[in-house]
């Protein structure tokens, strides 16, 4: 059995996936550390995951100046300098006595250090990462056909790798030469992502390819998974109250932005309510980390910190979310339709991918979200029986796939005989 290190850093939707495949991989008697962000090392404990820390709590740092600025869509590092030299030496330490290295897109650098220990790393990823002509970087929802507009979709890849190593190459240059011991890269692109053996980086691929059917021109390094759920379900003890009032009416909506801080939240939170007294519906309000709530609540809506969504989702009607790509994956395998109200980054990509997929009547940017437009959409929900329909659909492939297996025996595949 083998030792494996698993990388990964950011929210909880950025590190549940990754619970999911370490106690995969400890079923079948690897030895398995989890090193991630700090604030979540109570987590990873309730499941027994072994897990060292790595610099960085992400509740901060969103909750932050800067943090409040990336959200609502501006360009600004949220990892400065010092923070990232220090996320890379905890990894490295964690990692020394690994056979192989399992990282998200968030820690490649990762390849780095599996490179200095001369191990596999294999890059394990929640959305499409790999260059592909069938749409742009993470465009996913955006498939386009010819031959100019392939090139076009190609070139992004490019033009954004280009544009990441411009402005992480001193600092990982110098990682590399005075921790890693290894001889700098002088590529204007960044490293060719193949070690020394030749091997070129894998990739594994975790969620459906029913959400999102895999391109005919990726490689035989890109391997398809599906999503690592980890349940949580069975263990819950939903407070009375709650229970209560699930039974007491007719289903409701879930709302909840979980990681997300949004800089007014009383002000999303009142919009959220309007809407749902104009369409008459019952809601549970999950504030997570964005503390999403108002000081008057009416009757129609339950407020909650957090809530296991595999426990909540199969009891709702439909999920308004920010489109996180660990929430979208819950709400497909709950068979629910969902309303995004996106903050940044992949989340309006994964709202518009859930529109053409037929699950979503649309997908709104939460700065420009009003209590009519969201009503709207409400009212799309209830209506119509198509997005329920089709979600449950979805809902019957995803529960024919086993992510985790899939993804556990990728990774062995790798490991050294």
């Amino acid at each position: 059995m083998a030792n494996i290190t698993i990388l990964t850093i950011g929210s909880r939707g950025d590190i549940q996936p990754y619970c999911a495949i370490a106690l995969g991989l400890m079923r079948k008697g690897h030895n398995v550390t989890l090193a991630g962000s700090s604030n979540f090392a109570s987590f990873a404990a309730c499941f027994n995951i072994p897990f060292l820390s790595v610099s960085g709590n992400f509740k901060t740092l969103l909750s932050s100046p800067i943090g409040l600025d990336l959200l609502e869509g501006d360009s600004v590092r949220l990892i400065d300098d010092e923070l990232l030299w220090q996320q890379m030496s905890d990894a490295w330490n964690a990692c020394k006595d690994s056979e192989l290295i399992v990282f998200s897109p968030i820690t490649l650098w990762g390849y780095h250090i599996a490179e200095a220990l001369g191990v596999p790393g294999i890059l394990a990823t929640l959305l499409p990462t790999a260059q592909t002509r069938a749409f742009p970087f993470l465009k996913f929802s955006q498939r386009t056909d010819g031959l100019i507009r392939g090139l076009g979709n190609l070139l992004s890849y490019r033009l954004v790798k280009l544009l990441l190593w411009r402005r992480y190459a001193e600092i990982i240059n110098r990682f590399r030469k005075e921790v890693l011991n290894l001889p700098q890269i002088s590529s204007p692109f960044g490293p060719s992502y193949r070690y020394s053996s030749g091997l070129r980086m894998p990739v594994v691929n975790c969620y459906s390819p029913a959400v999102i059917p895999p391109p005919p021109d990726w490689g035989n390094f890109v391997h398809q998974a599906g999503y690592c759920f980890l349940d949580t379900a069975d263990s819950f003890n939903p407070p009375l109250a709650l229970q209560t009032f699930l039974d007491k009416g007719p289903k409701p909506f879930y709302v909840g932005f979980g990681s997300m801080i949004p800089r007014h939240p009383q002000r999303l939170a009142q919009t959220i309510i309007s809407a749902l007294a104009v369409t008459g519906q019952r809601a549970i309000l999950c504030s997570g980390w964005g503390e999403v709530s108002t000081a008057e609540l009416p009757d129609s809506i339950y407020l909650l910190k957090e809530v296991p969504h595999d426990w909540l989702f199969p009891k709702v009607v439909a999920a308004i979310h920010h489109g996180g790509g660990g929430t979208t994956a819950a709400t497909l395998r709950a068979g629910i339709p969902s309303i995004v109200v996106s903050f940044f980054a992949d989340q309006p990509i994964w709202g518009e991918q859930l529109e053409q997929l037929g699950v979503s009547p649309a997908t709104h940017l939460q700065m420009e979200l009003t209590s009519d437009r969201l009503a709207k959409s409400i009212r799309s929900i209830v209506a119509s029986e198509r997005f329920s329909k089709r979600a449950q659909q979805l809902q019957a492939q995803i529960e024919q796939e086993n992510g985790v297996d899939s993804v556990v025996s990728i990774v062995e595949s790798y490991l050294p005989s």
